[in-house]
C-alpha cells in the first residue's frame, strides 16, 4: 500500500530496490514500467525472490549485495529503502513483538538505518527521491531516523503524500489501520518521502 501511495512519483523511473527480496516490492515496481535494480543480501530470501520470479515468468534479476558496500557508478532516479527494523508494526500478526524488543536494540536498528539512507543518498540523481520504509511505529526507527538525516543532509526535503490511507507526522507518515477496517485491519507501516534539492 505504502508504494501505491508514491506511484505517481515513481512511475518509470530508474529504481534501485535495496532490500528487494523476496521480490513484492521489485514486483510491483516493475509493473509500474520502472527499470529495477534488485539487491539483497539474505541467500534464502534471495532464493526466494528466484523461485518467485521464475513462477511468475517476470525478467528481474537480483544481486546477492550488501547495500551498505555496494559498488557502482550508476546514479539512481528512485531508491526504495525498505530498511530492516523492529517490525514493531506486524503486532497484529505477531503480538508477543513488542516484548522482545529492547531500547538499545532499537537504538542499534536506528545506527543501521541512518547509514542506510547516507548510503542512498549517495547514489541519488539531482531531483531523485529515497522511498524510506519500515514496518514500524516507534519514533526510534522512523521519526527520529528522518529528522537525523534531514539535519545533516540540508540538500534533501520531504514530499508531501496526499492519500486517505496515511496519517502525517512531522517528516514522515504512518499507515492508517482504521482504513483498512473492511479488511480486518492492516499492519502500522511508516513512510517518508526524501529528495534531492537540484
Amino acid at each position: 500500500e505504502c508504494i501505491k501511495t508514491v506511484r505517481h512519483l515513481i512511475k518509470g523511473k530508474k529504481i534501485l530496490d535495496s532490500c528487494a527480496a523476496p521480490g513484492g516490492k521489485s514486483f510491483l515496481l516493475s509493473s509500474f514500467g520502472c527499470k529495477v535494480t534488485s539487491l539483497d543480501n539474505n541467500k534464502d530470501q534471495i532464493d526466494k525472490f528466484n523461485e518467485n520470479v521464475n513462477r511468475l515468468d517476470l525478467q528481474l534479476k537480483i544481486q546477492k549485495e550488501n547495500f551498505l558496500t555496494y559498488k557502482t557508478e550508476e546514479k539512481f532516479e528512485c531508491i526504495l529503502l525498505d530498511a530492516p527494523c523492529s517490525s514493531l508494526g506486524t503486532f497484529r500478526r505477531n503480538p508477543d513483538v513488542s516484548f522482545k524488543i529492547k531500547k538499545m536494540a532499537l537504538r542499534d536498528k536506528q545506527s543501521l538505518q541512518i547509514k542506510m539512507l547516507e548510503r542512498a543518498s549517495s547514489l541519488i540523481s539531482e531531483n531523485g527521491i529515497i522511498i524510506y520504509m519500515v514496518c514500524s511505529f516507534h519514533s526510534i526507527e522512523t521519526i527520529e531516523v528522518i529528522d537525523k538525516f534531514l539535519k545533516k543532509n540540508t540538500d534533501f526535503n520531504t514530499i508531501n503524500l496526499k492519500s486517505d490511507k496515511l496519517l502525517k507526522k512531522n517528516d514522515g507518515y504512518f499507515i492508517n489501520p482504521f482504513s483498512f477496517k473492511d479488511f480486518g485491519g492492516s499492519d502500522s507501516f511508516f513512510i517518508s518521502a526524501l529528495q534531492r534539492n537540484t
